[in-house]
């Protein structure tokens, strides 16, 4: 440890430090002593199971992404990757519809089964050779960067932030395990005792033990860097506890002092996309299957059509609109002889789901208060056979929870990368990401008076995507973003250099498109 790391060390349990007041807490790991550092960020991957779709981002996309990370890293000494939180999706599984049991349940016999099992299913597409369509998931891929970069001369060091889709690695040690181990590759020399350490100083005692829990944020005064995912600033992905609620902002030491129960526990958006979603096209899916055709020869068509379109409903942003798209399919199969039974299937299947989400008293209890609102309408529209109705309630229900297309000045101000106490230790950068809208903007403080420029970017997300086309119809679209920041010594001038950019991938597979685009 060297001594430049021992003033910010000495400050990571002072009154001042530790949430009192209006300072926040602070506890970092120290930077590296490497000579040339770079470090990558990138989140929301959301590698799945493959049983309600597949959210993350094709074998090609990221072939190429490490391919490029690889070119970056050349004449560094040390890489940090910052996986920004939600990198897997222990949420979006038909495994809990078939159990009968919601990542909500956690008292259940069958929770940490359940999560193994979902996670059995995401090394099995993304951390196995081959395994992702044919191509390296992620996590494979990333498994045979290592020893390349490593053979380079570059360190690795992973950063794995938790979010709320993976947020249930926290409460199964099992899953966490084999988290570090099989997803990211990691030995238990790599888990050593001053990771452990820093996971401790961030959640309090007792969370150092082996497995280590995955880490809320992340600084390194070396990159200028703060990062946190994103979640609790989102109502709908936080659970309100006594002592603070999302509207008060960033207060690690309160969260601490709660046992960061307002992320670990349930919260509305995880029944909304396991109680509703992934139980519908579950559902919908298996009785699509149980259908005889032979007795209306019309449905077989139509059935490979909403079966293609169930298995993107995942790649709406918000889930809602995918709800949506299914109802209005629906809709139109009528006039070109399909069997109404078929159409009736369908909303039947979703005013069912609708009725068993609300049926869950952590639906009601988890809401935010808006959205609170809508409940009683959406329990009486579980009665309700009128799919004009139907339609109409969703699409407004959609359009409340469309994701920001913006970031306003004062929740700038509130991010805690750029609140003083942050400001003075050298920080001018915050990323997250969770909304899965890349988004980026600028700021300037008269203090300190050397350092004007600060940067919040959102990272977005490495996913596919459903987008209409210009004219008609739907297309699946690959969109991702990383942001790179660089550390170095100017041998020249014998000072750090610092910089950071941004690089955005859009991508179209035709592989991913029903009958070659026509979706």
């Amino acid at each position: 440890m060297t001594s430049a790391n021992q003033p910010l060390l000495q400050k990571l349990f002072t009154p001042e430090y530790s949430g009192a007041g209006s300072l926040p807490h602070m506890a970092f790991p120290p930077p590296s002593d490497a000579v040339n550092r770079i470090c990558v960020v990138i989140s929301d991957i959301h590698c799945t199971d493959g049983t309600v779709g597949n959210q993350s981002g094709e074998g090609d996309d990221w072939q190429r992404f490490f391919q490029d990370l690889r070119l970056a890293c050349r004449d560094h000494d040390e890489l940090v990757l910052v996986l920004n939180g939600d990198i897997i999706d222990l949420v979006r599984s038909a495994a809990w519809t078939e159990a009968g049991v919601y990542p909500w349940d956690r008292d259940h016999a069958r929770f940490a089964e359940l999560v193994n099992a979902i996670l059995d299913g995401i090394i099995r597409l993304h951390a196995t050779p081959f395994g992702l369509f044919g191509q390296h998931g992620f996590f494979e891929q990333l498994k045979r960067l290592r020893p390349l970069l490593q053979a380079d001369g570059t360190a690795v060091r992973i950063i794995p932030i938790v979010g709320n889709h993976d947020k249930e690695l926290l409460l199964v040690a099992s899953a966490r395990q084999r988290f570090y181990r099989d997803c990211l590759g990691w030995t238990d020399s790599e888990q050593e005792t001053g990771y452990r350490d820093w996971i401790a100083a961030m959640y309090g005692a007792g969370k150092a033990d082996e497995p280590p829990w995955l880490p809320f944020y992340f600084g390194d005064r070396g990159f200028k860097l703060f990062a946190t995912h994103g979640q609790w600033r989102d109502n709908s992905n936080s659970r309100a506890q006594p002592g603070w609620r999302a509207g008060q902002g960033w207060h690690p030491g309160t969260w601490q002092g709660l046992g960061f129960s307002p992320f670990t526990a349930a919260c509305f958006g995880d029944t909304v996309a396991a109680g509703l979603l992934s139980g519908f096209i579950h559902d919908t899916k298996r009785q699509l299957r149980q259908l005889d055709v032979t007795r209306h020869p019309v449905n077989a068509r139509a059935i490979t059509r909403l079966n293609h379109i169930l298995d993107e409903m995942d790649l709406y942003r918000p889930a809602v609109a995918g709800i949506v798209r299914i109802l209005q399919e629906a809709r139109l199969q009528r006039g070109k002889g399909v069997d109404e039974a078929l159409l009736q299937l369908i909303s039947g299947n979703f005013r069912a789901s609708l009725r068993r989400w609300l049926a869950q008293p952590v639906s009601w209890r988890s809401a935010p208060a808006k959205l609170k609102l809508f409940l009683p309408v959406l329990a009486l529209l579980g009665r309700i056979k009128a799919d004009r109705i139907t339609l109409g309630i969703m699409k407004l229900m959609a359009k409340v929870q469309e994701p920001q297309t913006g970031i306003g000045t004062l929740q700038l101000l509130a991010l805690p990368g750029f609140q003083k106490a942050y400001r003075e230790e050298g920080f001018r950068i915050h990323t997250e990401g969770h909304t899965h809208v890349p988004l980026e903007a600028d700021l300037q403080f008269e203090q300190p008076a050397d350092q004007p420029n600060y940067s919040y970017i959102n990272t977005g997300a490495w996913r596919s995507q459903i987008m209409p086309k210009q004219n008609y119809g739907y297309r699946r679209r690959g969109v991702g973003r990383a942001l790179y920041v660089y550390d170095r010594l100017d041998p020249a001038t014998a000072s750090r250099r610092f910089g950071y950019y941004l690089r955005d991938a859009i991508s179209w597979c035709e592989r991913s498109d029903w009958g070659g685009g026509a979706a």
